[in-house]
């Protein structure tokens, strides 16, 4: 048995405290909290990118993330909303004679509070043990092995299937952080190894059979068989859809096939681009996108001179409004990032077959040895095509239960599934909303039928800087501000048909903790409600 710690006085740590106290002789530092008079002990940071928990907060028996909102169980440490992957460590305590005395391991997993640098594993979560050798004679085959599908394949094992679970991707690489590519990565802050989600011998000891460089061409949906290219085909008894998206390519654009036009969606893309970029002095992105916003931000360093062009007038505008999109952009300049707003593009130009400039309609030339396209992208499901009706926007419609038709389900970038909030369908491309996806559809695929009611949630960060945004709103009658959108502290409040049907903010982590809650839960007070003072953890109470 660990010895046990003397670790603080019982004063130190109040009801409803979230304290780190450091262990003697420079030992692990540990989390505390007491929630109804009990005390628990964790690791102090997120798995996922190391947040410092104690930032964070504890709604109905929930420990969640202050960042990207990944929810533990408060009496086990279990993981039971993504991003992370893994259970948070906790540790046995105990309280007597006004201490309190925690046991932990003498190294206990490595833990960082330095994002998007350190690989998953490293990061100081607990792993699932081992799975046992299947017994149960079904198959699921699950297609696309990003957000979606990878946290499906882990649900699975982690929910007791003991069958075949065959996992395919058409990449040659591992199973990846795709959100960690157009910031630390292209920064050059994140090296190769900080991008798998999880380690080859994961894969191989939970008996999940990954199959790299697998395209798949078609469905059979009669005979249950998923079809592939140069293989034979896979019989499937569940399926899971989640081939994500696919970047737009402006074929239409003269110049669009030179050497030096990029896209960034992949690993492979980002590789491609590192390299391109390497000795460029003037790089040209077109579209403010996320992505393209995002990639600007962490390309715009070493003397490198990066142009935005965009044809809307300030970045962001039809998601987060023009006064966000006005921050951000004012953000971006006091950087060095240029933009060409209520602009479009004409053609690009080469020397060769490389690209050398961007011309703009209007005659204006702007210099560029790399091209950046972030104009957005459409679902990957063209080989569905011939098995499945899809939306206008190639999207795979689902049920509440994110079922397409018997044995086959859709997760993720393509799934256009009924949003909890309104009942009207939505695809939504979000990574937590994936992994949320792949979570909820593996768990229906072994029969439990559940449904989706937490608010979508994603984040965005540029030059330092997050912006968190809770709920879905495709369109809005208003926006209402508290604190200021200038200064980066601030929260916005989307309006529709008399309802906020989404929130923003930045700086204001703990208060996103209790606004997503309140989205999920539907109970958000009215606009005309809401004041600048507003205790979001009384109205959860």
């Amino acid at each position: 048995m660990l010895p046990e710690i003397n670790l603080t006085d019982s004063a130190s740590l109040p009801e409803g405290a979230l304290k780190t106290f450091a262990t003697p002789d420079g030992g692990p530092k540990v989390l505390l909290t007491r929630q109804q008079g009990q005390v628990h002990a964790f690791a102090p940071n997120c798995p996922h990118y190391g947040a410092p928990l104690e930032k964070g907060k504890v709604v109905a028996g929930r420990l969640i993330c202050p960042w990207h909102h990944a929810c533990f169980r408060l009496e086990t440490g279990q993981l039971c909303e993504p991003p992370a992957l893994d259970d948070l460590p906790s540790y046995a305590v105990r309280e007597a004679g006004g201490r309190i005395w925690v046991r932990v391991p003498a190294n206990p997993p490595a833990s960082t509070d330095k994002p998007d640098t350190t690989p998953t594993a490293e990061l100081g979560g607990t792993p699932p043990a081992p799975a046992a050798a299947p017994t149960d004679q079904r198959t699921f085959v699950i297609v696309g092995a990003g957000a979606a599908g990878q946290f499906a394949a882990q649900t699975l094992r982690r929910e007791g299937f003991r069958g075949r679970i065959v996992l395919l991707t058409a990449e040659a690489q591992l199973p990846y952080d795709r959100t960690k590519l157009s910031k630390a990565y292209l920064a050059g802050k994140a090296e190769p190894a900080a991008l798998p989600l999880r380690e080859k011998l994961f894969y191989e000891a939970q008996h999940i059979e990954l199959l790299t460089n697998a395209r798949v061409t078609g469905i059979d949906s009669k005979t249950q068989e998923v079809q592939l290219a140069d293989q034979p085909p896979l019989r499937y008894d569940q399926l899971l859809l989640a081939p994500g998206t696919t970047p737009n390519l402006l074929p239409q654009l003269p110049g669009h096939d030179l050497n030096g036009v990029l896209p960034l969606r992949s690993r492979a893309d980002a590789d491609v681009l590192l390299e391109a970029t390497r000795e460029a002095a003037q790089v040209v992105v077109i579209g403010s996108s996320f992505i393209g916003m995002e990639t600007a931000a962490s390309l715009a360093a070493e003397g490198r001179q990066v142009t935005v062009v965009a044809q809307d007038k300030v970045p962001f505008a039809k998601v987060l409004g023009p006064e966000i999109g006005q921050m951000f952009r004012q953000l971006h300049e006091a950087k060095g990032v240029r933009f060409e707003t209520e602009a479009e593009v004409e053609s690009l130009l080469s020397e060769g077959n490389q690209v050398s400039a961007v011309l703009l309609k209007g005659g204006r030339k702007l210099p560029a040895q790399v091209v950046v396209l972030g104009v957005g992208v459409r679902p990957a499901t063209e080989f569905l095509r011939r098995s499945f009706e899809l939306e206008k926007d190639g999207g795979l419609k689902t049920d509440e239960y994110l079922q397409v038709t018997e044995n086959v389900y859709a997760a993720g970038d393509i799934a256009a599934f009924p949003l909890a909030a309104n009942g009207k369908p939505a695809r939504i491309e979000h990574w937590r909303l994936a992994q949320q996806h792949g979570q909820l559809a593996a768990r229906n695929m072994l029969g439990q039928r559940e449904k989706l009611t937490a608010a979508p949630f994603f984040w965005t960060q540029q030059f330092g800087k997050s912006l968190r945004y809770a709920g879905h709103a495709d369109k809005w009658d208003d926006i209402m501000y508290h604190g200021e959108v200038a200064k980066q502290k601030f929260l916005a409040f989307y309006v529709q048909r008399g309802r906020i049907v989404a929130v923003a903010g930045m700086g204001r982590d703990a208060d996103m903790i209790y606004i997503t809650e309140l989205l999920g839960q539907g109970r958000l007070p009215a606009p005309a409600q809401l004041q600048p003072d507003t205790d979001w953890a009384a109205l959860l109470a």
